[in-house]
């Protein structure tokens, strides 16, 4: 009995020993993960502690639906103010230059002392990277803490599926938080530069669309299909932006993050089209022997886009947007009318939709280069048959808008606007100016003012 005893006492202190070496040694773990500098940072008033380590690598990346990515386990940082002030901190996820995986489809959320939803990696706020193995910088948001009071976010990231739906087994994703001090300024983006106070334009009462615009009007508000568009009219000093060695204008600000541009010269004289004996010719593209065959204009201007933009590596700056050629038409007395032309004739009802067609050509388009329509003209102030001399469209040269206006007398008629800013309509083989219409990101950074002898200028990367 006394020998069982023992025994029994022995193991009892074997396990005792084990148990007090395992949590002895994971203490030490934590200790030197801490004093090695890990998982804890210093900066100023801030002591933080990142679950994970600062640094996320991926490799056999897999894309999930959002559900499933709001499932996964987050990153936690953990903020504590050791100061006597209330203060703030910027949280920042870099990409590293090692990564090779597109990013596009890269979507994070935040919850705790930031509340993020769920938002793609490229909408976040642009940040300027403070070193130059980041190739890209975004502001997460900014966690703030009360004297000696301690707070969490949680971060969680994954790639849309729906964004992408296969991503390379090869492809590798490194990125890093970085927190920084609300000392260092953040800078606005360009989108809200430009509308800083979106609720007093959207209560302004809508424009007199049937009388030209000669007068300082600034910034409207337009919703077409869910999406808000605040659009300039009339007298403009302050919308000159400089890119690509261009200066443009910006014609409106959506709330889907773009920004529309028109080069404020034309960057060449063309014809719409090679042809004007029929109907289709008023496309953008058309069908011949089965095939589809871009216009002439659509066919310079991409040209136009690769050795200007692409050229100079600035395509990533430029988004693919939709372009509207709006070839819906009915026919009455021998006369092809398209529906701009009765919208735009009796009585201006300028929109920002784009109606589908009922012909082979023509329609809506999603590219990065495309030209200005006859509603975009109309609602910057513009007016049929009238002249203008004033509003910001007017450059004194006659230039080509891409909507149809008519077919008859065997001729195709589109849109356009003549060197006294009147808008016509015009034969699609006639030589006209041609002025690139691009649309950007309005979550750029960008310098400058906007006037003309100082135009917003983006934030390249260094």
């Amino acid at each position: 009995m006394r020998k069982k005893y023992i025994i029994s006492l022995v193991a009892i202190t074997i396990m005792f020993l084990i148990v007090l070496g395992i949590g002895t040694g994971y203490g030490v773990w934590i200790a030197t993960q801490d004093k090695s500098g890990f998982n804890t940072t210093t900066l100023n008033c801030f002591k933080a502690y990142f679950s994970n380590g600062d640094t996320i690598e991926m490799s056999n990346i897999d894309s999930v639906v959002n559900e499933e990515g709001m499932e996964s386990s987050p990153y936690t940082i953990t903020v504590t103010n050791v100061c006597e002030t209330k203060k703030e901190l910027q949280v920042r996820l870099n990409i590293l230059e090692d990564t090779t995986v597109d990013t596009t489809a890269l979507t994070i959320n935040a919850s705790g002392n930031i509340n993020q939803p769920i938002t793609l990696y490229k909408n976040l706020t642009n940040v300027k990277p403070n070193d130059k193995s980041i190739s890209q910088s975004k502001l997460i948001g900014l966690i703030s803490v009360e004297p000696n009071e301690t707070v969490r976010t949680n971060i969680k990231l994954w790639f849309d599926e729906k964004k992408s739906p296969t991503i390379p087994k090869e492809a590798y994703f490194k990125s890093q938080f970085e927190l920084i001090d609300t000392e260092s300024t953040i800078k606005a983006s360009f989108g809200d530069i430009l509308v800083p106070n979106k609720s007093s334009i959207e209560s302004k009462k809508s424009p007199d669309f049937n009388n030209v615009s000669t007068s300082e009007e600034g910034l409207y508000f337009t919703e077409n299909n869910g999406t808000k568009t605040y659009y300039y009219r009339g007298v403009v000093h302050n919308n000159y932006v400089y890119f690509a060695n261009i200066l443009w204008r910006i014609v409106s600000i959506s709330d889907n993050h773009t920004i529309k541009l028109i080069a404020d010269k034309s960057v060449m004289y063309q014809n719409y089209s090679i042809y004007n004996d029929y109907k289709d010719y008023t496309g953008f593209s058309y069908i011949f022997n089965n095939q589809q065959v871009n216009s002439n204009v659509n066919n310079q201007l991409n040209d136009w886009y690769n050795n200007t933009i692409i050229n100079q590596d600035l395509d990533k700056y430029v988004i693919p947007s939709e372009f509207c050629n709006e070839t819906y038409h009915e026919i009455r007395d021998f006369t092809t009318y398209f529906s701009a032309y009765d919208r735009l004739t009796t009585g201006a009802t300028p929109t920002l939709t784009c109606s589908d067609t009922n012909a082979d050509f023509g329609g809506k388009y999603s590219q990065k280069v495309g030209l200005i329509t006859a509603d975009e003209v109309i609602m910057a102030g513009g007016l049929l048959n009238y002249s203008n001399y004033s509003y910001y469209l007017y450059n004194g040269e006659g230039y080509y808008t891409m909507t149809p206006a008519t077919f008859t007398s065997n001729v195709s008629n589109v849109f356009a606007v003549n060197n006294d800013g009147r808008m016509s309509t015009l034969p699609t083989t006639t030589s006209f100016g041609i002025r690139p219409v691009i649309n950007i990101l309005s979550t750029i950074t960008v310098s400058g003012s906007g006037t003309p002898d100082d135009p917003y200028t983006i934030d390249t990367e260094e």
